[in-house]
């Protein structure tokens, strides 16, 4: 569901950006959207050990308390960073081959739009492994 909605954003951001004839930001993500989203896995995956180690301390005082669930959403948007990661690969080949481009009138409107929502979908795990940071933090407050 909430892939739907990256990538309506992402059609929608891209229609806008070729309606004011801007190519600042298919342009940058072309050059820095593999480097970004290693980035951003590297900094979730940090944080994803921080809140970890939190949630052991209070598993440790607190035997009843069950983070099972948790860990398993932790683990499943690493892996969706990673598949982020390799989809977001093979876009740029198909967006750097000119056979492709050339096949479908609104290929690279298409391929552009589906590179920024994986952008706005990494942001997005980024986002709810730093809210969990928070939740940890008001643990006994």
């Amino acid at each position: 569901m909430m892939s739907c909605t990256f990538l309506v954003i992402g059609a929608i951001i891209n229609g806008i950006s070729l309606t004011i004839k801007s190519q600042f930001l298919c342009k940058f993500l072309e050059q820095n959207l593999i480097l970004l989203l290693v980035a951003l896995l590297a900094v979730n995956t940090t944080t994803i050990s921080v809140i970890l180690t939190k949630m052991r301390e209070i598993a440790d005082n607190n035997p009843t308390i069950d983070f099972g669930d948790t860990k398993k959403a932790m683990q499943q948007s690493s892996i969706e960073h990673l598949f982020l990661i390799g989809i977001a690969v093979f876009l740029q080949i198909l967006k750097g081959s000119p056979v492709v481009c050339s096949s479908f009138q609104y290929t690279g409107f298409v391929l552009d739009s589906l590179i920024i929502a994986i952008f706005i979908f990494s942001i997005q795990i980024v986002y709810d492994t730093a809210q969990s940071v928070y939740v940890i933090l008001d643990h006994g407050h």
